[in-house]
């Protein structure tokens, strides 16, 4: 199982939470990696540290959230290219898979663009 640190927290990053757990049980045994949306993700590495991570809800007297993940439920990014302008992504939410669905703007005006980032 493994356990997602949300980016917007209590703390001022994610990765403060990690200290804090670090700090707080000495013997917590864990890696982390970010994941695409800036959300740190916790793979414990023995049964001791499952417990804690399923049990914290306090470090430091501040709200912390650690989310288990569903080991089933994964999601996959990509880009759908040449969604024409005139059609509303709207209609790419309401496909059976897609759970979010954003459609993509210059970096210099912030046009529109033909592509749509979709997650499914």
């Amino acid at each position: 199982m493994k356990y997602k640190i949300p980016k917007e927290t209590e703390f001022n990053h994610a990765y403060e939470v990690v200290v804090a757990l670090e700090l707080e049980y000495k013997n917590i045994k864990f890696s982390v990696k970010p994941n695409l949306v800036g959300d740190l993700i916790l793979s414990p590495q023995d049964h001791n540290t499952v417990k804690i991570l399923s049990e914290v809800t306090n470090l430091n007297g501040k709200t912390v959230k650690i989310i288990p993940l569903d080991p089933e439920e994964k999601t996959t990014r990509m880009v759908l290219l040449r969604y024409p302008l005139e059609l509303p992504v709207e209609v790419i939410i309401k496909l059976p898979k897609v759970t979010k669905a954003e459609r993509c703007v210059t970096s210099q005006d912030k046009a529109q663009t033909r592509h749509v980032l979709v997650d499914i």
